[in-house]
């Protein structure tokens, strides 16, 4: 299988060559926007009154088959990827697996993947990943010693138990003679000796282990999210964030992208945590028809007229401009020439 590192540089196009597309390239299902772990660098730790926390909850399943069967009725290409995470733990949701079954059996994804922590990875959970194929399953490490991991994610999940479920998920691939899911793990560099630390103490469950870059979410009032994660670090991030960004005007992701919320809510993004993106809901709506919509179409011009300043949620973020995390630079690509 192809690294997961080299997805996005693979058969690539020029995103401007492309557009408009028929249906979006990646779309995100959230099974849940809860989570187990609170990490300092995360919004899951912020205790404020906000949209994020007034809509904590898991997918019900008859929602996520109201997603899929929309899908189905979508005519036209697959898409590209169908991401089982967004803002919460994915595991959280008892009826994930079935999930990820009744996303396999719709065919309607080139390829379909999880991100998580693997805290909850458990025998039962890692066989289902292989029986239904799973992909690709990104797997975010926060420390590699039990007392930072505490103080960065909030939590007492002893960090051996996370090595020791990617172990038994490795196990099941190998009786099986299955490559899939392929597993990914990541940690955010340390700009230290850490960084090779993690790649040693992980590169035995895992078939691919790599350090990830720093980004700051949407910003918020009194919330210093990569100043509390890396502290005395913290003048090299933001130098390395200085680095790999460049200008742009639009965020290429509402050209690309739907993400469908636990509670339905649907957004051209996933960053968006705070939930000023949202675009339509699927329990009023098809995906098609929020795609196809005036609402949509307006957002786009947001973007391509340098008007991110008018949208609540796009006026505090910046990681568009990331060139690690965002590749396609489409200033410049004509309003008229969206239809």
């Amino acid at each position: 299988m192809i690294r997961y590192t080299k997805l996005k540089s693979t058969n690539r196009n020029d995103l401007k060559d492309v557009l408009p597309l028929s249906k979006p390239f990646t779309l995100l299902i959230e099974p849940s926007n809860l989570c187990n772990f609170k990490c300092i660098q995360c919004f899951q730790s912020i205790k404020t009154d906000s949209y994020f926390l007034k809509n904590r909850m898991n997918m019900p399943l008859a929602r996520f088959k109201r997603i899929i069967e929309q899908l189905k009725e979508w005519k036209g290409v697959k898409l590209k990827v169908i991401k089982l995470s967004l803002y919460g733990e994915p595991l959280i949701n008892p009826d994930f697996c079935e999930m990820l079954k009744i996303s396999r059996e719709a065919d309607i994804a080139e390829r379909i993947e999880t991100t998580t922590n693997a805290s909850l990875l458990n025998h039962n959970i890692a066989e289902n990943l292989v029986r239904y194929q799973l992909d690709y399953v990104r797997v975010s490490i926060y420390a590699l010693d039990q007392k930072k991991h505490q103080v960065v994610t909030n939590s007492d999940i002893d960090i051996h138990a996370i090595q020791e479920n990617l172990q038994i998920l490795k196990d099941i691939k190998k009786r099986e003679k299955s490559e899939r899911p392929f597993v990914s793990c990541k940690m955010l560099d340390s700009y230290s000796d850490q960084n090779e630390k993690f790649i040693q103490m992980y590169q035995d469950v895992a078939d691919e282990v790599y350090i990830e870059k720093p980004h700051n979410w949407i910003k918020v009032d009194g919330v210093d999210f990569m100043g509390d994660y890396y502290k005395n670090e913290i003048n090299d991030a933001l130098k390395d964030c200085r680095q790999i960004s460049s200008q742009r005007i639009a965020c290429p992701m509402v050209f690309t992208t739907m993400a469908v919320r636990s509670n339905g809510d649907v957004a051209p993004c996933c960053v968006d945590f705070i939930g000023g993106t949202n675009l339509g809901s699927v329990d009023k709506s098809s995906l098609q028809e929020i795609w196809n919509s005036e609402q949509w179409f307006e957002f786009q011009k947001i973007q391509l007229q340098n008007r991110k300043h008018e949208n609540y949620s796009c006026a505090r973020c910046d990681i568009y401009k990331n060139d690690y995390y965002t590749r396609d630079n489409i200033d410049g690509f004509p309003v008229e020439k969206l239809r």
